[in-house]
């Protein structure tokens, strides 16, 4: 204790100097975590993006081939990955027919077909059917092969206004061997037609003719040299494949492939669209000299981020180019850092981007900068690192100064509780094992005295030193008289054996306590008349307890034997069984010396026996109360005592009733 004292006093004495130390080594343990954290989960996104490309040559090549495509894996943070071989793009493969559209197609007017159509339309009236007559489609001179196509497209609109399905699906195939439309308010018809047919064969509930229909569109796109619009092209394949998926009737392999095609053909659309909104900085990506020894270059473009993985990550000329979802890549990585700023929360910094916001951590409002780390893979992200207000060192090293003298004292106090308690434990033992001592004396003598008349008596008996009758007579009733009290101190110290092993000792019977008590009432009445005791008893009948009639007998026996043990005539003494509320009630009231308030607390203990000059005179083996106290504990019911020295005693036992 005094080596403990005197660490604890030299520790509290360095604490400023330990708390400042304290906090270097967490900064630096905090910034070492923060870099190791963000560069493992990098590692993670790179390792997620060379498994997901290794699925990239498993894409299908041909038409048949798209509903059965290999699963894709999806990469937290990354929005699109791009595989080449040998300088060539491998996936998405549709990417080499990419032609951008804008340049293909002129601005367009309206003819005056258009522009009456398009103005009825949006003035709610009639359309003006004459002006889309047959005769109009006629090669007459003074209509181009454009104006013809839009006159007919025309009739379209008015046969499917008018329900005319069969007309509008003839007139569409017309239209549908004119590629390259144009109209004036799309620049290219071509996927506008295809929807229009695709839902005519829907209306009508030619489900067959709808799927054949719409992968006739997909084996003529993929068949086609360029790609030249395709936000609309996604749009009609993405509703076609989606209707075609509603199809009740549609059997389930049909269903799975379908489901495949919408997957796999819809991330191609989506790849090939953001390479070609960003083409310049792909072909800088993949052309940079400035390769990484790691494998990865990251190359940036306004809100464009991408990175490029090469070799040693991937074999030979293979290399990856991956787009990163800014905001899933952010979180991602930002989820790790909070994990281990939680841990350092004692240690201030800050994470921000290039534009000074913060990203992670706080900025105290007086606190200095220790030092700037600028991460390596995200150069825009920067760590800052902030001194320790002195304040604060202070009420920690105060803090922590009270934790070190509480626990000191809380020790002391600990140690002069547990002395305590350990003297009066052996304080206790000490009563105890004095008790058992006198216990064991009481028994002796309690079993001897009783033995040596008996055997005296016997022997005199046997002898022939007893010739009168009279005397013979005497003789077997005091031996009589000395066995019975030898068996009830034999069954005394058996009953409270069989209470040590618990319940499991007893046989439980509803029973009537009456009749029990008055038995012992019976059995023990000539005890006290011998002694001149008067007696008076009230037993009501139907008493009744569920318990062990042995237990229960001995419960009696002890306290009508201790009323007339501890009452000097004359006295009296009151036993009553009755019946009280839910209750069944025992009580034994005697006029005997009493038992003193600071003793009766003790007076159920083992072996326990008031230690005032009556009882020292009367012979007792000290178990006659616990027995009554087992008695009532195992059987569930309450013990009383009311009693004054001199007054006399009253022991009440309730018991639960039973029906």
């Amino acid at each position: 204790m005094a080596i403990l004292s005197y660490l604890s006093f030299r520790n509290i004495q360095n604490e400023n100097y330990l708390i400042q130390k304290n906090f270097d080594e967490n900064r630096a343990s905090l910034q070492k975590e923060l870099e190791e954290a963000l560069e493992k989960e990098q590692g993670k996104i790179f390792q997620e993006t060379k498994a997901a490309s290794l699925f990239l040559y498993e894409q299908p090549k041909s038409l048949l081939e798209f509903g059965n495509a290999a699963n894709f894996k999806d990469v937290n943070g990354i929005e699109a990955i791009f595989l080449y071989n040998n300088g060539s793009l491998v996936y998405p493969d549709i990417s080499s027919k990419l032609f951008s559209y804008t340049e293909h197609f002129s601005s367009t007017k309206p003819t005056l077909a258009e522009a009456t159509l398009y103005q009825s339309e949006q003035d709610n009236d009639r359309l003006p059917e004459a002006m889309f007559s047959r005769e109009m489609l006629a090669h007459s001179p003074l209509l181009s092969p454009k104006e013809q196509a839009l006159n007919v497209l025309g009739l379209v609109r008015i046969a499917y206004k008018s329900k005319d399905y069969n007309e509008s699906l003839r007139l569409l195939k017309i239209l549908e061997s004119k590629p390259k439309l144009q109209g004036y308010l799309h620049s290219d018809l071509t996927r506008s037609i295809n929807l229009l047919h695709f839902d005519i064969l829907v209306k009508m509930k030619k489900h067959q003719e709808a799927e054949d229909y719409c992968l006739s569109v997909l084996n003529q796109f993929l068949q086609e040299q360029t790609i030249e619009d395709i936000p609309s092209t996604r749009f009609f394949f993405e509703t076609a494949f989606t209707q075609i998926l509603s199809f009740e009737n549609l059997k389930q392999d049909k269903r799975e492939a379908f489901w495949n095609l919408r997957s796999n053909f819809n991330r191609q659309l989506g790849y090939t669209e953001i390479l070609m909104h960003n083409q310049e900085l792909f072909q800088n990506t993949l052309h940079s000299d400035n390769s990484s020894k790691a494998g990865i270059l990251f190359k940036s473009e306004g809100n464009v981020t991408l990175f490029r993985m090469s070799y040693p990550l991937l074999s030979g000329n293979q290399i990856v180019i991956a787009k990163i979802d800014e905001d899933a890549y952010s979180n991602r990585i930002l989820d790790k850092l909070k994990n281990i700023a939680q841990r350092w929360n004692n240690v201030p910094f800050s994470i921000s981007d290039a534009k000074d916001s913060l990203i992670l951590g706080s900025i105290p409002d007086s606190a200095n900068v220790i030092s700037q780390v600028a991460f390596n893979a995200i150069p825009s992200w920067q760590l800052s690192l902030y001194e320790k207000d002195v304040g604060e060192i202070r009420k920690e090293s105060r803090h922590r100064m009270f934790l070190m003298y509480s626990l000191l004292f809380f020790s002391l106090v600990t140690v002069l509780f547990g002395s305590f308690f350990m003297l009066r434990f052996f304080i206790q033992e000490h009563k105890l094992l004095a008790m058992k001592a006198n216990f064991l004396s009481s028994v002796s003598h309690e079993l001897k005295t009783p033995l040596t008349s008996i055997k005296m008596f016997a022997e005199m008996m046997a002898r022939g030193r007893v010739m009168k009758v009279e005397k013979v007579q005497e003789y077997s009733g005091l031996i009589n008289k000395e066995a019975s009290r030898l068996e009830n101190l034999i069954g005394a110290i058996l009953n409270y054996t069989r209470m040590e092993h618990g319940t499991g000792a007893f046989k439980w019977e509803k029973l009537d306590f009456s009749v029990c008590a008055k038995k012992v009432f019976e059995a023990v009445e000539d005890i006290g008349v011998e002694k001149g005791l008067s007696f008076k008893t009230h037993f009501d009948p139907n008493v009744y307890v569920m318990g062990d009639y042995t237990a229960l007998y001995s419960l009696a026996q002890n306290l009508i034997e201790n009323a007339i043990k501890y009452t000097n005539a004359p006295g009296d003494i009151e036993i009553k069984v009755y019946n009280e509320d839910d209750r069944a009630v025992f009580s034994v009231i005697d006029t005997g010396v009493g038992i003193p308030s600071s003793e009766q607390k003790n007076i159920f203990n083992d072996f326990y026996r008031v230690g005032d000059e009556m009882t020292r005179s009367t012979k007792g083996s000290g178990l006659g109360l616990a027995i009554v106290k087992r008695v009532a504990e195992t059987h569930k019911a309450t013990i009383s005592l009311v009693s004054k020295p001199g007054k006399g005693s009253n022991f009440t036992v309730r018991f639960r009733k039973v029906d």
